[in-house]
């Protein structure tokens, strides 16, 4: 395979970047990014170096560590340079690299070699995956549970069932020769098939019960235009995110920022001014602020003396709380019917957004310490629930059949799922693989 290389870390100011490189003979290839590298290198040892530029020019110096194939995350050749984390020096190694034959990595291809190099399971590198972006640490630290686990994943568990049964209507159908006590049961094979349907939709429902606490504890700051959300996302961001303008309407799409809390992730959603309005552009942006709003854990509704317009006038706050926010106090005049109002603040001057901040990062306390405590693993990805979906489907589909003693029909349905299912596990290999599973995860992973 051509040699890649991507930042393992962020282009961003910070103490160590780390710049990782996959491939064949790298050595021989990426040596002259190397000053004066000791031959031969030993793998796994750790050595003190200098980098250069393209131009020969010592750019910074580091550690190098070389991991001989197959003993590597990928089971190629894969070198680590951890260097100081300036972003314009780790720009000019990464230019220098591809000057000598990588190309940049797709996001998550490292971890996509180690798939293909069988040095690790499809279904453990959406675990994996899952793991890296747990919204908490308490979420982090149940699915290291379930990624260390040497138990068998849920789909895997399903795949087993599943083979189970067609090998018994093999012997149902083809064997008819045998000795009636080796022949299996037609009354348990539907019993199991009913067994299996329960066990795919009590896996669905795992998911879909988890799926809005791995989004995290999310804040929508609606409202009607010029209320001043976009000034109060800035402010609780601490920095300029989103466009600010006293032109009603200025936002149309959602932006999203996040809070670090030690409690868990905050995600922050500006939403566009909802108002009646004949402008196409416009009612999408409202379209999906009213979506963003279906889906929070949490409503800011911000009103102001530019904008006065209750919540209720427009939806119904649904299962989200929901909590008024009188904006723009410091321009003299207080909210009509104060009592209306959970906070009056001030984005322009921070009067009352510390009370706010605090008030969010006590409710996200009150989500991740009160969320779902499973003890069993549940899928790990939108792609699995998809297939458990089709498996409900099927089932749901055969059941009847199998009811009629149709087996042969059964039989054939089955046996057209199980290469799906299994291709989907990674049993079998399939070129869409990194298209459907890899291409979501981070880049130099």
């Amino acid at each position: 395979m051509d040699p890649i290389v991507a930042p393992a870390t962020k282009l961003i100011a910070q103490p160590v970047g780390i710049v990782r490189f996959s491939g064949s003979n790298l050595i021989d290839r990426f040596s002259p990014i190397v000053d004066r590298l000791p031959k031969p290198v030993i793998p796994r040892f750790v050595y003190r170096i200098r980098v250069k530029d393209i131009d020969g020019q010592i750019l910074d110096d580091g550690l190098f560590i070389y991991f001989k194939a197959p003993s590597s995350l990928t089971g190629e050749d894969v070198i680590e340079l951890q260097l100081h984390g300036n972003p314009h020096s780790m720009r000019r190694i990464l230019e220098h690299a591809y000057s000598l034959g990588a190309r940049p990595a797709k996001p998550g291809e490292f971890l996509y070699r180690a798939y293909q190099h069988q040095k690790i399971t499809l279904l453990k590198s959406e675990s994996l995956n899952r793991m890296i972006q747990a919204p908490s640490f308490q979420d982090f630290q149940r699915q290291f549970r379930e990624y260390d686990s040497s138990l068998p994943a849920p789909l895997e568990r399903i795949r087993e069932d599943w083979i189970d049964l067609l090998a018994r209507l093999y012997v149902l159908i083809d064997h008819v020769d045998l000795d009636v006590s080796e022949i299996p049961d037609a009354s348990s094979i539907k019993d199991d098939m009913r067994d299996l349907f329960e066990t795919v939709e009590r896996s669905r429902r795992s998911y879909q019960k988890e799926r809005l606490r791995w989004n995290g504890f999310t804040v929508v700051l609606a409202g009607p235009p010029n209320s001043g959300k976009s000034s109060l996302f800035n402010r609780l961001l601490g920095g300029p995110r989103a466009l600010v303008s006293d032109i009603p309407g200025t936002t149309r799409d959602m932006l999203e920022g996040r809070i670090a809390t030690e409690h868990g992730d905050i995600l922050l959603v500006d939403s566009a001014g909802i108002r009646p309005t004949k402008d196409i552009l416009e009612k999408a942006g409202i379209q999906k602020s009213r979506s963003a709003i279906r889906g929070a854990s949490l409503v800011l509704w911000l009103e102001s003396n530019d904008a006065t317009t209750p919540p209720e006038k427009f939806f119904k706050s649904g299962k989200a709380r929901l909590l008024r926010i009188w904006n723009k106090c410091d321009l003299g005049k207080g909210p009509p019917g104060e009592s209306l109002y959970d906070y009056s603040v001030s984005a322009k001057t921070k009067k009352g957004v510390a009370e706010v901040y605090r008030f969010l990062e006590d409710q996200a306390r009150i989500f991740y310490q009160t969320g779902l405590i499973r003890s069993e693993p549940i899928i790990s990805s939108p792609r699995q629930f998809r297939i458990l979906g089709e498996l409900s489907r099927l089932l749901r589909r055969i059941l009847p059949l199998a009811n009629a003693g149709l087996w042969e029909v059964v039989l054939h349905e089955m046996e057209s799922e199980r290469v799906r299912l299994e291709e989907a596990i990674g049993v079998v290999s399939h070129g869409m693989v990194y298209d459907r599973v890899f291409k979501s995860f981070c880049i130099g992973k």
